[in-house]
């Protein structure tokens, strides 16, 4: 355990700064804003709604929106359970995705954390229209490192790359890599901002900026 801790703390800084060589010569800017609405039922289950916008072209137009339904459950200290619902909503075509995770996390130092997330994602039109429009699928491998600056505020650097599954193949689809920070306003509020860097197998580069404001309901550690 200690040697692939080890082996994760180094490829994540070459990830990021592979990366940002990529996106010396940007393509496009992209903003994502978002608000999540959690529920926590207790210190291990919550459930969370969320709403995306996705703006493209320079941050100058409206692409699509996107509905989220989310449920995490605690299976120990170092292991999360994750299953996630997104529906999005585009002129032309509506979209499905299913997404299953497992999140790891170790402490390092005091205030230094890591974290290791595979995911299965699947996309889907319409589970009845598979024959036209089959479901695509996507195996994702997210590296992160947290630094608690302090009681309130996160900072993060995580990279993450996307592998696409055909037929038992798989083949690049991007490498996304981002940083950003995460601010506990109170108990109830927390307020996130981060910088992408994102580069796929057609040789784009993109960057988003990520804005997000989450509220949290329910089962509270403080109280």
């Amino acid at each position: 355990m200690k040697s692939l801790i080890k082996v994760l703390v180094v490829m994540l800084p070459l990830s990021m700064i592979s990366a940002l060589s990529y996106a010396q010569f940007i393509d496009d800017w992209e903003a994502r804003p978002h608000i999540t609405v959690e529920y926590k039922f207790n210190k291990n289950l919550v459930v969370a709604g969320t709403y995306y916008m996705y703006l493209d072209k320079n941050i100058s137009t409206y692409d699509k929106s996107s509905v989220a339904g989310e449920l995490g459950y605690k299976v120990t200290k170092w292991l999360k359970a994750g299953f996630e619902y997104r529906h999005e909503i585009k002129n032309k075509m509506n979209n499905n995705e299913l997404r299953y995770s497992l999140t790891l996390d170790h402490k390092l130092l005091p205030r230094f954390k890591i974290k290791y997330r595979p995911m299965w994602q699947q996309e889907f039109v319409s589970l009845g229209k598979l024959s036209v429009y089959p479901m695509e699928n996507f195996m994702r491998n997210r590296v992160t490192l947290e630094y608690k600056l302090t009681d309130r505020v996160d900072l993060f650097l995580f990279t993450e790359n996307y592998q696409r599954i055909n037929q038992g193949e798989w083949s690049f689809h991007k490498q996304k890599s981002a940083a950003g920070a995460k601010l506990d306003v109170n108990d109830r509020n927390e307020l996130s901002a981060s910088l992408y860097m994102i580069n796929n197998s057609k040789g784009k580069n993109v960057a988003r900026v990520d804005i997000g404001y989450t509220i949290s309901l329910g089962y509270s550690k403080k109280k």
